[in-house]
């Protein structure tokens, strides 16, 4: 997508022009009864219409453009409800009662009149349990998925302008099937067998293909981690937002229920009912279902994600499901995802299609274990990136569509084009630094000049492997200097993947470079943006030569397991210093071997990879890591003979409409005797950047640590209180309220081996730090107000500290 991006990026802040239309029904809230005669306008103009005798209106803007829906009747209270410009769309609304004196008369609506939905959908969430196809207990399905991707809302001149030079032809391709003329650029295809069993699952691709991209492994990936809709839960993880279901157990809490009809669906009775939201702006649903007489199961639904709700980028997500009965239970046969996406209201959109089709079921109680192919919940076939067109016509249940067949030859027109190649490079230095030379890539910018106390004006030159050198092995170097030390740093690595899912990789690395210890790796000193954003003189630094081998498995279940070697000589370079018996100075480095054993399990864990290096999708559950690190001496000069211990957790909590929290802990501890420098120094933060794993108020190296438990959390209320309050709730502002500490003891044999040095101490005690935030403001940026919970002594940094950060999410 990032190559579709850059080609389109110039266009993504201006607008287009459609026609607004809104249409739907009004009822009764307390009733569920259908109201006639109800006025239906656009607010601040004159176009407007009234409620038939069974509630429904509908209403077009033409050429003008509006932005809010007004519903008023006599007898009820007015609702104004803020309308996505330029799209049709319909909206059901539920008016509530209230006294209107007319001189010596008063309307008063019914109110003992009960509304007959709620006794339904009562019964209906009795039958969940039954009528659920997640409570199968054996269920195998071939599925097909398709989705298409589109640009729209772009200017009508647009397509004329001069710049487009060879690409002009593009546009001769737009497509207006859909409800606003747009310009198909993506598609992507999945074919493959799913099967389940109780706790365990298997989605296994036979054939993936996408537009732009090499695999479609990645899009399959994105796909079943975010756009996952099973209405029988209570709460739904979608968009990594949780939505509350229709069905859901205590539904009448959250929603309104209104009997529309009985009808017929695929030749089974079924009563047509109306849901809306209770209260617009919460991660709810407004739509329509239908649910089955007999069993009152769930037939077909179309929805849409409820208007207000604080979800980024995307104007509107609409989607419908229809469920088919296979040996007397109830399964999942099509679905469909609209979404229409935007950086900003009234810009340059994209908008996407997804079709879900699941054939040939089989229902059993079990399944043996000679028929998984993967521990892994999913798995790729080999061959599934290299199908065959004459194969695809045979995995697909409906024939392409005419669209989606003209992308596939547009997009592989345009790749073949000299002057894309161009953009290609263009679009690759501008996302990851680097500059492709055919087989090798020079970079990184943003780390060829950085400044610190040590080194003074740092330069320095990357290179590094392209994925047309090799897709299996990935060899990196770099080269800098300082003007002040006048010394040379590098290094240079290998990287080798023997298996890409389930991972296996081998992989070495020497380096000789400026290091910061207590920083956890957050910052290399060589990257531009720390010294930039550094708020004190980093005079704490050590020169570190450094050789590391490291072997990693991961056996397809969430377990993975890594060995690593490494070799290091720490040298000081500024104010710390390793004063020692046999050095009184402090200058001679600390030189250790160590191994390294790491055992990971994180469960159903997904990610979103390239040749070489992935970002994980995260995991519904918390992802365990346990650590052991043993301290060898008498290995090239090693000295020190230490073990450390350790156990990680991490993981979110959904609370549904009340947000989330974001966690995690660690605890570990020392033996043996190791350089006070080498022990535990708490994670420290001197930029102007929040970092999360680290505490923002600390100075790096302050505290050393022999046993220690660190832990953090932080509750992310995306909207629940701000979004409610007037004159802020439009900004879509999102609280944030965390805390984070370290319960420690320091045990001074370790200053037996160097002595302490006068910018640390051993922490004996509690550290605490609150953090109060404000988020997702422009959608992207985050300011945080750090407090110290515990008391302040001499020397330290000041009790409040202001900190900002970056996170794009929905």
């Amino acid at each position: 997508m990032l190559r579709i991006l850059t080609l389109f990026a110039w266009a993504l802040a201006l607008t287009g022009h459609a026609q607004t239309a809104v249409s739907g029904r009004v009822f009764d809230g307390a009733t569920g009864m259908p109201l006639p005669f109800v006025n239906v306008s656009f607010a601040g103009t004159s176009i407007g219409t009234m409620t038939d005798a069974k509630g429904m209106y509908a209403l077009e803007a033409g050429d003008r453009r509006v932005t809010r829906a007004h519903y008023s009747c006599l007898g009820y209270q007015s609702q104004t409800i803020s309308l996505q410009r330029d799209v049709p769309q319909v909206i059901n609304v539920a008016l509530e009662t209230r006294s209107v004196d007319l001189e010596a008369a008063v309307v008063r609506p019914d109110k003992k009149a009960v509304n007959p939905a709620k006794p339904l959908m009562q019964r209906v969430t009795e039958a969940k349990d039954t009528n659920d196809p997640s409570r199968i207990p054996a269920l195998n399905h071939d599925f097909y998925e398709v989705q298409e991707v589109a640009f729209n809302d772009y200017p009508e001149k647009l397509p004329e302008r001069r710049f487009w030079g060879p690409f002009s032809w593009v546009w001769d391709h737009r497509d207006s099937s859909e409800s606003r003329v747009a310009l198909p650029l993506f598609v992507t295809e999945v074919a493959g067998t799913m099967r389940t069993e109780k706790r365990r699952r298997e989605k296994r691709v036979e054939a993936a293909r996408a537009t732009w991209m090499q695999n479609g492994e990645n899009t399959s990936s994105v796909q079943s981690e975010f756009l996952k809709i099973n209405l029988y839960e209570n709460q739904m993880l979608l968009l990594d937002k949780a939505f509350t279901s229709p069905l859901h157990d205590r539904g009448n809490v959250h929603y309104r229920y209104y009997i529309l009809d009985t009808l017929d669906h695929g030749n089974r009775p079924c009563f047509q009912l109306a849901f809306v939201p209770r209260r617009r702006g919460e991660l709810t649903f407004e739509g329509e279902m239908w649910i089955d007489t007999l069993t009152l199961g769930l037939r077909h639904v179309e929805a849409k994600i409820s208007e207000g709700a604080n979800v980024n980028f995307v104007r509107n997500y609409a989607w419908s499901q229809t469920y088919d009965r296979h040996d007397e239970r109830w399964v999942l046969a099509r679905e469909e995802n609209l979404a229409d996406v935007s950086l900003r209201e009234g810009g340059m959109g994209i908008y996407s299609h997804q079709t879900i089709v699941n054939t040939n079921f089989t229902v059993a109680e079990a399944w043996p274990d000679s028929v998984w192919t993967s521990p892994r919940d999913m798995s790729f076939a080999k061959g599934s990136n290299d199908v065959l067109e004459e194969e695809w016509r045979d995995l697909r249940p409906d024939p392409l569509t005419e669209r989606a067949t003209t992308t596939y030859w547009m997009v592989d027109t345009i790749q073949n084009m000299p002057q894309y190649k161009f953009l290609e490079g263009f679009a690759m230095l501008a996302g990851t630094g680097y500059v492709i030379q055919g087989p090798i890539e020079i970079g990184p910018y943003f780390d060829a000049f950085s400044r610190n106390a040590i080194e003074g004006n740092r330069f320095s030159l990357g290179i590094q492997t392209s994925n047309d050198f090799s897709r299996k092995v990935w060899l990196r170097s770099f080269a800098a200097y300082g003007t002040v030390d006048q010394r040379w740093k590098y290094g240079a690595s290998a990287e080798w993947i023997l298996r890409k899912s389930p991972r296996t990789e081998l992989f070495f690395e020497h380096s000789r470079d400026i290091d910061q210890l207590g920083m956890m790796g957050f910052f290399d000193q060589g990257n531009g943006l720390n010294s930039a954003l550094s708020l004190d003189t980093l005079d704490r630094l050590s020169e570190v030569a450094r050789t590391e081998v490291s072997f990693l498995h991961e056996f397809g279940s969430g377990w993975g397991q890594s060995m690593e070697f490494r070799h290091r000589s720490v040298a000081p370079r500024g104010e710390v210093l390793f004063v020692r018996e046999s050095d009184p100075t402090g200058t001679s480095p600390l030189v250790t071997a160590e191994l390294t054993l790491h055992t990971r399990y994180a469960r159903n864990e997904k990610f979103v990879s390239g040749a070489f290096e992935r970002v994980s999708l995260g995991s519904n559950w918390p992802i365990l890591t346990g650590t052991i690190t043993l301290g060898i001496p008498g290995i090239v000069g090693s000295e020190f003979n230490y073990q450390r211990w350790s156990l990680d957790a991490e993981g979110t909590r959904r609370l549904g409409p009340l947000g989330r929290i974001e966690w995690w802990v660690q605890s570990g501890m020392y033996t043996g005797r190791a350089p006070v420098v080498l022990t535990e120094l708490q994670p420290a933060n001197e930029t102007l950047l929040s970092i999360n794993e680290a505490f923002n108020l600390l100075r790096f190296m302050e505290f050393a640590s022999d046993r220690w438990t660190r832990g953090c959390a932080e509750w992310h209320g995306e909207g629940l209180v701000l979004g409610r309050l007037p004159g802020i709730k439009r900004l879509r502002l999102r609280e944030v309220v965390g805390i984070k500490g370290v319960r420690s003891a320091w045990d001074p044999r370790h200053e037996t081996i160097t002595e302490m040095p006068s910018t640390t101490s051993g922490l004996d005690g509690w550290y605490a730090e609150a953090v109060f935030g404000l988020e997702n403001i422009l959608n992207v940026l985050r300011v945080d107000v750090h407090r110290r919970v515990t008391p302040s002594t001499e020397g330290m940094r000041e009790a409040w500290g202001l900190r900002v950060g970056l996170r794009l999410e929905l």
